[in-house]
């Protein structure tokens, strides 16, 4: 499941990305506002995907205990200005079933973007 997550995005597929997700599902990223719904994460995933010129998500460690995934990834995409960027990432993931309930990015996305 995280590997085709993180492919959809890549390939900046925000549908795909959704569809993992309960109705109700809770999403945050950094400091951002919590989103409710798969509706609103589908929309933020697909506005996300206009913020960078590409990403790449490299899977480091996936650890599943009970419903819970914890997922250590490096982020490749570049700076503005060209450089090339491993931007290190951890989600957690909490699942009900085969659905993510709550998806959680703790990432400093800063350099990306200055």
């Amino acid at each position: 499941m995280v590997y085709a997550m993180c492919a959809a995005v890549d390939a900046g597929d925000a549908e795909s990305f959704g569809s993992w997700f309960a109705d109700d599902a809770t999403y945050r990223f950094g400091n951002s506002e919590t989103l409710i719904g798969r509706d609103a994460i589908v929309a933020a995933t697909a506005g996300a995907a206009g913020t960078l010129p590409w990403v790449r998500h490299v899977i480091e460690q996936i650890v599943e205990m009970d419903d819970q995934l914890f997922c250590r990834f490096t982020i490749q995409t570049e700076a503005p200005d060209g450089t090339a960027l491993a931007l290190p990432c951890v989600t957690v993931i909490q699942m009900t079933g085969d659905r993510v309930t709550d998806y959680r990015v703790h990432m400093d996305l800063t350099p990306a973007l200055k």
